[in-house]
């Protein structure tokens, strides 16, 4: 070591050469400095003794600062490691605590919690350049600004199989330090910033990762996360490491790849076609494949829709819901036209609440449901559609409660209506059931038939076992001459 003295013969600059070991007393995060080559000291001599003003260090020096002694058996403390090709230490006028440093070239910080734990994490930020802020004592960190290109990678101190790495690169990172315990509060990125654990990934400008509840919260130049699923972009996205769930806010798009990785849940036809999805806002269970879509949300294929208020798709159920105000185009139906030809129409239905269950090919809709398909229409209480197993074309209708069927011309009412769309009936069923038709007259029945190709109704009033059950009441309208 060589050692510089003023005029004053105060110590005025020291230089130490070849397996350099240093650290502070009486500290409370005890910081420690080790060099392979070469450490310069410099010191204050405008006091009445010399007073340590900076260090400097060459040829990837290490600096280590322990965690808080005062909090050396709480499971959340956390000690650090800087490693870097250069390192500058800077002290307050005291000399006795730690102001700033930079390190330069390939660095990186370690920072490891004291005692391993299921909730605890590893953190290692890498970066071209650290510039790092320490508290007014203790050699305490504030934060430390990472520049040049980062990386940031969050490790479970306990492997879990739920609870994967996590990786995070930007332009810029700055990391917050919890003052109690010395480990990462936060870490916000600035520019270029992605995302990633897993099956899971995300983009956008910014971000904030906090460490309690493990969120990364995606801000800026579009947000986007996705998975082997679905692809979910929004102005605001909050996605959770831990419970792997993804919060957005905005106007929310989703695309599901197709309706394949839905797992059937939504029940449009075309299984190797994307799935959009839009709402407000949505919650996006990545394990589950459950999503979670309100205000003003959409899902659609081509040209079949569903429009509610909140949309849910439930992949492991195979499922899809609709609450509030809802509209769809979900399926067809085949009809024949007045010469006898075939033709597929479209079939519109709102209510206020429905399902869609793949398993038993079913959409229920429940309060005011009104079904419109071509000319007819169907109104009812309850209505649930039983579609063909390979299309998503309608086999029969049932609705159930104040139902009426009306078509030009005809109008038909009563307690249960049954559509068959292989002959293009109507079965109604009530106490009784009706049949009002212009030019015709009024039919009144316990079970009566509309053939909606033909002109007739038939009134058998036939209960379940085919037995007579009740008088047919028919008015005829007499033709003038």
């Amino acid at each position: 070591m060589d050692f510089f003295f003023d005029a004053a013969q105060k110590l005025e600059h020291a230089v130490a050469y070849e397996q350099i070991e240093a650290r502070t007393l009486d500290a409370d995060s005890q910081a420690a400095l080790a060099s392979p080559s070469k450490v310069e000291v410099f010191f204050d001599t405008q006091t009445d003794r010399s007073v340590l003003k900076e260090m400097r260090s060459e040829g990837r020096p290490v600096v280590t600062l322990a965690a808080p002694q005062s909090r050396a058996s709480d499971p959340r403390a956390a000690s650090k490691r800087l490693t870097a090709n250069s390192i500058h230490l800077a002290w307050r006028a005291s000399g006795r605590d730690l102001e700033k440093a930079e390190a330069v070239g390939d660095a990186e910080l370690v920072v490891e919690p004291v005692q391993p734990s299921p909730k605890a994490d590893r953190k290692v930020l890498n970066a071209a350049r650290f510039d790092c802020d320490f508290l007014e004592s203790g050699n305490l960190a504030r934060l430390f600004t990472a520049t040049g290109g980062t990386k940031t990678t969050i490790t479970p101190t306990v492997q879990d199989a739920k609870r994967g790495v996590r990786t995070l690169t930007s332009n810029t990172v700055v990391a917050f330090f919890v003052r109690e315990t010395q480990d990462v509060e936060r870490a916000e990125t600035q520019g270029n910033t992605k995302f990633s654990e897993g099956d899971r990934n995300g983009e956008s400008d910014n971000a904030i990762y906090t460490s309690d509840d493990a969120t990364v919260r995606l801000r800026g130049g579009e947000p986007v996360v996705w998975d082997s699923r679905a692809r979910l972009k929004a102005p605001s996205i909050d996605t959770n490491a831990d419970t792997k769930i993804t919060y957005a806010s905005g106007r929310v798009q989703t695309t599901y790849y197709s309706q394949e990785q839905t797992n059937g849940a939504t029940p449009f036809e075309k299984v190797k076609s994307p799935v959009f999805v839009n709402s407000n806002e949505a919650e996006f269970r990545h394990e589950e494949g459950l999503g979670i879509y309100t205000g003003e949300a959409r899902a659609w294929q081509d040209d079949n829709f569903l429009r509610a208020d909140k949309i849910t798709v439930r992949g492991e159920q195979r499922r899809m819901e609709g609450e509030g105000h809802v509209q769809s185009a979900l399926y067809r139906a085949r009809r024949r036209d007045a010469g006898g030809a075939q033709q597929i129409v479209p079939v519109f239905a709102s209510s206020q609440r429905m399902f869609y269950s793949d398993t038993d090919r079913l959409l229920h809709y429940e309060g005011a449901v009104d079904i419109k398909q071509g000319t007819e229409r169907i109104t009812s209480d309850v209505a649930d559609i039983y579609l063909q197993k390979e299309q998503s074309e309608v086999e029969r209708t049932v609705a159930q409660r104040n139902v009426v069927v009306t078509q030009p011309g005809r109008r038909g009412t009563g307690d249960r209506g049954e559509y068959v769309a292989a002959d293009e009936t109507v079965v109604l069923t009530g106490t009784p059931a009706r049949v009002e038709d212009a030019e015709q007259g009024t039919s009144e029945g316990r079970r009566m038939t509309v053939y909606l190709r033909e002109n007739r109704v038939v009134s058998d009033s036939a209960n379940a076992a085919g037995q007579p059950s009740g008088r047919v009441h028919t008015v005829h309208k007499i033709k003038k001459q």
